[in-house]
Formats: C-alpha cells, structure tokens, sequence
C-alpha cells in the first residue's frame, strides 16, 4: 500500500477536520499518515486507519524528525496546514505535494465586507486537496473510539440519558455566557448534564451537572461526547469532536461566522447564530467586543433549549 503523509500541526479543531481524508485515501490505495502537535495526537489512539507521528513545535525541523520522515518514503504529501512550517518542510522533504485551497484572503474579507460572507467548509477544502488523485469523498469528519474505552468511561457517566455542555473556546467573543441557564432546563427535564473541557473551562462551569473539565484525556472525552445524546458548544474544537464520533449537536456562534469554515452541516445539527452585521469580527475571534456587550451572544437560553430537545425528539 502506498503512502500519504497529512500535515495538519494544530489546533483541535483543524485537526480533528483531517479525518474526512482518511477513509478516501484508504479506498484509493494510500495509508495515511498525520504529522501533527502534541497533545492532538492523542486523538486517534483508538483509530486503526491512521499512523499519527507526533511533533513539538520546537522538533518540528529537528534533524531527527525530518530523517524520520525521508526514510517513511512517503509517496505523496498532503499539506492541510498551508503556513510557513509547511513550506520549510516542503523545502526539505521534496516529492510531490497537495495543498487545498485555504481561501486566506477572501476569509479576512470576509470580516469588513458582507459580499464576502460567502458558503466555505474546511472540510470540503480539505478533500479539495485529494482532487489531484481523483479522490473524493463525503465531507464528514469521523474519529474511531475502541468499545473497551466506551465501557470504562461509561462507568463515570450518568445513567440517564444526558446532555454534553463544553462551555470554553479560546477566546471571549467566542463563549456563550448562559449554559448554567440551559443545564437547569435540561435537568428539569430529566436529563442528566455532564461538563467537559480543559481545567482552566471548569471554571465556566455554573449549572447543575457532572464536571469533568480537566479530568479526561483526550480519548476520554471523545468517549463521553459519544456516549451523550447530544452536544452544546461554541464554536470550538470541542464542537468537532462531537461531529467526528457521530454525536448530534447545537453550535453556538459569537464573534466567528459560519462563513470562516467550522459551521456544521444541516445532517450534524443545529447552528444559532444572530447574525449581526458585525459578524465575523475576527478570523479566530480574539479581542473584545467593540460595543462592550458582546452582544452576538445575547442568544436567550430557552431558544438554546427548544433546538435542543426538538434534536432529541429527533434522534430514533
């Protein structure tokens, strides 16, 4: 079997994105590989269909990863990053590269102009890159979780049915302030709640419900998104593990836009966004709001709660 080295380096949810490529390459003859950061190479350890080399941003060069990587003998390279380390790595790999089209300029557009807001998914970008092979794909994002996982985190886990909150994203503009509000009528509705996050999003944690912000690796927490019925987030990476293990979800979007690429599809659930003219008004969502009421995220917790049980009601 030939093989095909993926570069995606960070952050979660771009990682997390490069699994729509796995299967593809499969069919068409190619083992995938993934070069990419610490810890997010941790997200396939369950996940038979690819080999992840993991790298540090201090290694990235380092004489013995690049040797590592000459004498793999990839036959194809498949760059989904696009940035400067990629291009150094090029320099010195050689072969024959795919890239997919990033859409960089019309993005930051995008954010002053409304006649940029136009339709963009990364992962149909990302199986853009595959076109070259005359591979393509469905753009559905999907990492393995093993059963032995699933059954040992399911003894953490309420025995109800129950709702996944994951109330952080990197940065302000992108956190919905009321998912306390919304763990409370999920609760008086006899659903169990359970939090997850890194330690510093437990603190974003005000609500009834299972904490496990900083007790899970990884893996764990795909498990637990699994397991869940459903997922409320942000527009974050968390978001897109609950695509990539099958878990329907609500998204919540602040200062982002579905325009920059991370929207889910109708098929994965539900989007809410206010659709303010001024959104997007940040590529990632840095900064503060210039209004200082972050008013994007004014989304009223019983609109959050209705799109949520009518999924559930949904969901055979």
């Amino acid at each position: 079997m030939k093989k095909a080295l993926l570069i995606r380096l960070s952050s979660l949810g771009d990682v997390v994105l490069t699994s729509v490529v796995f299967d593809p390459l499969l069919e068409a003859g190619y083992k995938p590989y993934l070069l990419t950061f610490r810890p997010y190479d941790t997200l396939f350890k369950d996940d038979p269909r690819v080999k992840v080399i993991p790298a540090t941003r201090e290694g990235l060069m380092s004489k013995e990863l690049l040797r590592r990587l000459k004498e793999e003998g990839f036959d194809i390279f498949v760059d989904l990053h696009r940035n400067l380390r990629t291009f150094l790595l090029r320099l010195r790999l050689m072969g024959r590269w795919l890239s997919y089209r990033k859409e960089a300029l019309r993005r930051r557009l995008a954010i002053h102009f409304r006649r940029f807001r136009t339709s963009f998914y990364v992962p149909e970008a990302y199986l853009s890159a595959l076109k070259p092979l005359g591979i393509n794909g469905r753009p559905f994002p999907k990492i393995l979780v093993s059963e032995e996982r699933l059954r040992k985190v399911s003894l953490l886990l309420p025995k109800e049915d129950f709702v996944v909150l994951a109330p952080g994203a990197r940065y302000r503009k992108k956190r919905y302030p009321y998912f306390g509000e919304v763990a409370k009528m999920l609760k008086s509705e006899g659903l169990g709640v359970v939090w997850v996050g890194d330690s510093g999003e437990g603190m974003l944690v005000e609500g009834p419900g299972l904490n496990l912000c900083g007790k899970l690796n990884l893996p764990d927490v795909l498990a637990v998104i699994k397991l869940a019925k459903l997922f409320l987030g942000n527009d974050s990476g968390l978001l897109h593990c609950a695509r990539a293990v099958g878990t329907k979800a609500v998204q919540i979007y602040g200062g982002t836009h579905p325009t920059l690429g991370f929207s889910l599809y109708p098929e994965e659930g539900k989007v809410l966004i206010k659709g303010l003219t001024c959104q997007p008004c940040d590529l990632h969502g840095k900064g503060s709001c210039r209004f200082g009421d972050y008013r994007c995220l004014e989304i009223d917790p019983e609109t959050v709660y209705r799109e949520i049980m009518k999924l559930l009601r949904k969901d055979p």
